[in-house]
C-alpha cells in the first residue's frame, strides 16, 4: 500500500513538471510571437513614415517648380510692363517737348511791344527750364528703376551652316546699341555683319538707352560645305552614320504651318512618298540636342521666348521657322514645341509609338528628351505632326 502511494506521488510530481515545462515553452513561444509582431509593427510604421516623407518631398519639389514658374512668369510680365512704361515715358517727353516748342512759337508770334516781348521771353524760358527739369527727373527715375543691363541674343543662332549668313544682334530692351567682334572681343563693330562665312567664335553685347552695358557673350559657328542631303535637309551624325534630317516639320517648307491631324501610318506614308521615312527617336533627339547634347535646341535652360512653347490659348501650331532662335546646332527648326512629332520608334506599350519635342503649349516640358506614347497611332491630333529622315 505504501509503495502504491509513493508511485502515485511520483507520477503526480512528473505530471506537474511536464505541465510546468509546457507552460514555460508556451510562454516563451508567446513572447517570441509578441516580439515578432512588435518588430513587424515597427517595420510597418517605418515604411509608412518613409512613404509619407517621400510624398512630402515630392510635394515640396512640385511646389518649388510651380513657384519657380510663377516667378519666371512674374519677371516676364514685369519686364514687359517696364518696357511699356519706358515707351510711354519717352512718348510723354516727346509730347511735352512739342507742346513747349509750340508754346514758344506762339509767344514769339504774339510778341509786340517790349513788355510783351519780355513776358514772352520769360515764359518761354520758364517752359524750357521746366521741360529740362522734367527730362532730368524722368531720366533719373528711369536710371533708378532700371538697374538690369540688357540681354542680347545673336541671329542666326550658333550652329553649323552651309551658306554665308548675315549676323545681327537683338536686345530685350527698346533702343539698344549692339556690337559684335569676330574671334575675340577686341575688334568690336557696331550694327550687322554681312555674309559671314568663317568657322569660329563671334562675340556680341548690347548697350541700352540708359547706358547700361551687357557682358560679352559668344556664339560658335561651323561653316561647312559637305551637305549631300536634299533641299531643306542637313546631315546629322548618328552612331557613325550620316542621316539626312529635314530642317522643318513636314511639309518641310519655311513659313508654312506643319502638317497636323495625321495618323502615324499616314505620316509614314507621306515620308515614303517624298523618298524618305519617319525619323527614329534616336535620330530625332540627336538632331535636336546638337553636338553639345543640350537639353533644348538653344541651350540647357528653358527660355519661353526662344521657341513656340507658351501659346496657352492657341488652337493650332505656328508657321515653321517663325521662331528664329529655335534652331538646333545641326540646323533643324522647331524641335522644341510647336507640334509633337511622330517617330518610327515603338513605345514600351504594344501598339503605340513615341512622339517627341512637345507642342505649342507644353512650356518647359518641350525639351529634346521629352517623349510621350499616350497617342494612339490610328488617331489624328491637332498638336501632333512629324518630320522625315533619310
Amino acid at each position: 500500500m505504501k509503495t502504491d502511494k509513493n508511485n502515485k506521488n511520483n507520477k503526480s510530481e512528473e505530471d506537474e513538471k511536464k505541465k510546468g515545462r509546457r507552460r514555460f515553452w508556451l510562454l516563451l513561444l508567446l513572447i517570441l510571437l509578441l516580439l515578432l509582431l512588435f518588430s513587424l509593427f515597427q517595420w510597418k510604421i517605418k515604411e509608412r513614415n518613409n512613404k509619407l516623407a517621400t510624398e512630402h518631398r515630392l510635394r515640396q519639389l512640385e511646389y518649388a517648380i510651380e513657384e519657380a514658374q510663377r516667378i519666371a512668369d512674374s519677371l516676364a510680365k514685369l519686364d514687359s510692363l517696364f518696357k511699356a512704361d519706358s515707351i510711354r515715358l519717352m512718348d510723354s517727353l516727346r509730347i511735352a517737348d512739342s507742346l513747349a516748342r509750340a508754346r514758344a512759337d506762339s509767344l514769339a508770334r504774339t510778341r509786340g511791344d517790349f513788355s510783351t516781348k519780355a513776358r514772352g521771353d520769360s515764359l518761354a524760358k520758364a517752359v524750357a527750364d521746366s521741360l529740362a527739369r522734367a527730362r532730368a527727373r524722368a531720366d533719373s527715375l528711369a536710371r533708378a528703376r532700371d538697374t538690369i543691363p540688357p540681354v542680347p541674343s545673336i541671329l542666326p543662332p550658333a550652329g553649323r551652316y552651309f551658306k554665308p549668313v548675315n549676323l545681327r544682334v537683338e536686345c530685350d530692351k527698346p533702343k539698344c546699341e549692339t556690337e559684335m567682334s569676330i574671334g575675340d572681343s577686341l575688334n568690336a563693330v557696331k550694327g550687322k555683319i554681312e555674309n559671314y562665312n568663317k568657322t569660329g567664335r563671334v562675340y556680341f553685347r548690347a548697350r541700352d538707352s540708359l547706358g547700361k552695358l551687357s557682358r560679352w557673350e559668344f556664339a560658335d559657328y561651323d561653316m561647312a560645305s559637305d551637305n549631300n542631303c536634299a533641299e531643306n535637309s542637313f546631315p546629322v551624325p548618328v552612331k557613325g552614320k550620316s542621316v539626312c534630317v529635314d530642317v522643318y516639320a513636314y511639309p518641310n517648307r519655311a513659313g508654312e504651318k506643319p502638317r497636323n491631324m495625321v495618323s502615324h501610318e499616314a505620316a509614314g506614308r507621306l515620308c515614303e512618298q517624298a523618298g524618305k521615312r519617319l525619323c527614329t527617336i534616336e535620330e530625332w533627339q540627336t538632331a535636336c540636342k546638337g553636338k553639345s547634347n543640350l537639353r533644348y535646341p538653344y541651350g540647357n535652360v528653358y527660355n519661353q521666348r526662344k521657341c513656340v512653347t507658351d501659346l496657352r490659348n492657341a488652337k493650332e501650331p505656328n508657321r515653321s521657322g517663325f521662331a528664329e532662335h529655335c534652331r538646333s546646332w545641326y540646323g533643324m527648326y522647331d524641335m522644341s514645341g510647336n507640334v509633337w512629332e511622330w517617330t518610327s520608334t515603338p513605345a514600351q506599350r504594344a501598339g503605340l509609338f513615341l512622339v517627341a519635342g512637345g507642342a505649342w503649349n507644353t512650356q518647359n516640358a518641350s525639351s529634346c528628351s521629352e517623349t510621350k506614347f499616350s497617342f494612339y497611332p490610328q488617331n489624328e491630333y491637332a498638336f501632333v505632326g512629324f518630320r522625315c529622315c533619310k
